[in-house]
């Protein structure tokens, strides 16, 4: 009986130290996001644009100014236009132009909006995309149907679409708005080919200066290795907290009261 006891406490000792661990990981992750990423959601003593330091990151072209740009009801949502491109085995430039989909709210519960429909009053047609939250911030990013943020323009687009509602996950319309998209909106790809028919290359960072539309930027690492470190401090506190109950623990069930028997 007292090898059985022993060894229950000891699988109660590797699971609460596997507890401890994981929640140790998640603290120190949350507060790495916050302080990287957090102040550049909606800085108003940042002398960058909203959303920075998510849409700039995208491969691997952007265009700073979102040309689906909405503030209503306690939320913002912002629509940019984003850009991949490669040449193929036949040395031809293909362009591939998405929207990078952001809703943010610095007061709305965020946690309970599930997805985006769109829709138009002259079709029937609907279509809709989930949202899925950056980490622990207060920010959601569309997702396409492969759970990447990559939004095919032509959702958009083939309909004609320029009214979107913000659904919860139990269908319930939480905000509502109209917006205006169209083919003339998207840039980057044309850009892309005027300069690739000059240069026969895609454009580089030293290149951004040459292309006709100042707004189009490319990817950005934003943490260069080396200037942002994960604080370890939460880790080594929760760790050392968690040792020290251990061995007391361990000290009044085994020991103390073996002293008294």
């Amino acid at each position: 009986m007292r090898i059985f006891s022993r060894f229950l406490y000891a699988l109660l000792a590797v699971g609460v130290f596997l507890w401890v661990f994981t929640y140790s990981v998640d603290m120190t992750a949350n507060r790495y996001y916050e302080q990287v990423f957090g102040a550049s959601l909606t800085d108003n003593d940042s002398p960058l644009p909203e959303f920075y330091y998510f849409y700039t990151s995208i491969p691997d072209f952007h265009k700073s100014d979102p040309i689906i740009s909405i503030s209503i009801d306690g939320y913002v949502i912002h629509g940019y236009e984003v850009a991949q491109a490669r040449i193929n085995n036949d040395n031809e430039l293909e362009v591939t132009d998405s929207i990078y989909f952001i809703v943010y709210s610095d007061t709305k519960d965020l946690s309970k909006v599930d997805r985006v429909w769109l829709s138009s009053p002259t079709v029937t047609e609907q279509a809709e995309f989930l949202l899925t939250r950056f980490k622990t911030l207060n920010i959601l990013n569309g997702i396409n149907d492969i759970g990447r943020v990559y939004l095919p323009k032509e959702m958009f687009l083939e309909y004609n679409f320029n009214h979107l509602q913000l659904i919860d996950f139990s269908g319930e319309v939480l905000t509502e708005a109209t917006f205006e998209i169209s083919e003339e909106n998207f840039t980057i790809k044309e850009n892309l080919e005027i300069f690739y028919q000059s240069e026969e290359k895609i454009p580089e960072k030293e290149d951004m200066a040459d292309l006709r539309d100042e707004n189009i930027g490319i990817k950005l690492i934003h943490i260069e290795e080396g200037t942002q470190q994960l604080d370890g401090s939460i880790m080594l506190v929760n760790m050392a907290v968690y040792f020290v109950v251990l061995i007391i623990t361990t000290y009044i069930v085994f020991f103390r009261r073996k002293k008294y028997e």
